[in-house]
Order: structure tokens, then sequence, then C-alpha cells
């Protein structure tokens, strides 16, 4: 293989990917790009693609156990509040007395049950604390 053909064509998967590893962040294809520029200099070497393909394997799959901590501590996925749990912290107006065994809060624009250690009035203000089923539990706004 010629030496600059050799070159150019670890280059251009370099590039590859570098673009993959923007869209699938998690630095498993930045090892690929590290492979890559590895291989790409073994073409001064060689022209033995076997061996520009053994020296792509061996750093690509070898930096993978060496990256994945510092991919973990980058990368912690945000956790994601949903459903209910997202209602965690809003304000909330009393529709039905909030005891510790019934009652009814309003919170954007939706009825939902509530419970709470003391004793709400209607149209109380309420801050939802947590959340169990379908059942809130508040205090005071």
């Amino acid at each position: 293989m010629d030496l600059s053909i050799g070159v150019w064509v670890w280059l251009a998967a370099a590039i590859l990917f570098v673009v993959i590893e923007i869209f699938a962040p998690g630095f498993i294809f930045a090892c690929f790009v590290i492979g890559s520029i590895a291989a790409g200099v073994t073409t001064v070497f060689t022209d033995s693609l076997l061996i520009q393909g053994a020296v792509f394997a061996v750093v690509s799959i070898g930096l993978i156990p060496v990256t994945r901590p510092l991919a973990n501590k980058i990368t912690k996925p945000s956790p994601i509040i949903s459903n209910v749990d997202g209602f965690i912290g809003k304000i909330g107006i009393v529709k039905k007395e909030v005891s510790e065994v019934h009652g009814q809060i309003l919170i954007e624009g939706q009825i939902w049950q509530a419970r709470a250690e003391n004793t709400f009035p209607i149209d109380a203000k309420v801050k939802v604390i947590k959340v169990e089923g379908a059942k809130f539990f508040v205090e005071e706004a």
C-alpha cells in the first residue's frame, strides 16, 4: 500500500469515528479514533494491512477498559424525573381539607389525593414533599 494512501485511509477512519463519537458519546468510538491514528502511524513502518489492522484492533480494544472509568465519571446520567415524581417540590392549592387520612389538592390543573401530618384548610397553599402511588404527601408552602 502506498504510504500516502494508507495514512489518508486511517485518517478518514479516525474522522469518521470522531463524528460517530459526537453523536454516541461514551468514549467507545474515541478508542477507535486513537486506534486509527496508531494504525496510520504504522503505515510508516509497514505496508502490511494485516499488521495495520492488528495495531488498530489491539490499541482500540486495549483502550476500552482504560477509558471506561473516565467515561463513567464524565457521562453520569442525570436522574430523569418522570410522571408524578415531577410534582415533588411543586405548590398546590387545597381543594378538600387535607389531613393524615384524606384530602385533595389542585396542581397544574389536576386534582390529586393528598395526605399531611398537619391539617390544611381549603384554599391553603401546600408543597409536595413525597409521592407514594397516587397520593401526594404535603407540607405548608
